[in-house]
């Protein structure tokens, strides 16, 4: 089997100018050149390879629990929560406990944030090559 690894993510968003706040701002996303060159899409460049793709579009209620997320990681685990602390941006732990940082089964420790839309992201400090 051919080795993979995840090249991007794609949401909808209900407000292209608050999730190009959001990304950018609050979690340091760069934005890239957006490939299809559409006013509605943006493209933000993650790390490496993998890229983040926003779409504004008209749709329903986002029902997405914390369980239904994708994660990022970061070199400076605590310099990025003073900073969101700073800016006074709400996360939580893993038990939904406001401004609390969880540590999880395998060392590591994260915190969850709700972007505009309502969809999860998880930060975490994971630093080790998995499978």
């Amino acid at each position: 089997m051919p080795k993979m690894s995840l090249d991007h993510v794609s949401l909808l968003v209900r407000s292209l100018e608050a999730s190009t706040t959001f990304y950018s701002e609050v979690l340091g996303f760069t934005p890239i050149h957006n490939g299809t060159n559409q006013p509605s899409i943006r493209w933000f460049g993650i790390g490496g390879i993998t890229a983040l793709h926003i779409t504004e579009a008209d749709f329903g209620d986002t029902k997405v629990k914390k369980q239904t997320h994708f994660a990022v990681h970061v070199e400076d685990f605590d310099g990025f929560v003073a900073d969101l602390r700073k800016k006074g941006v709400k996360f939580w732990s893993w038990a939904e406990k406001t401004g609390e940082v969880t540590g999880r089964p395998d060392g590591f420790r994260q915190i969850y944030l709700a972007d505009p839309d309502g969809y999860w992201i998880e930060v975490n400090d994971h630093t080790r090559e998995v499978a």
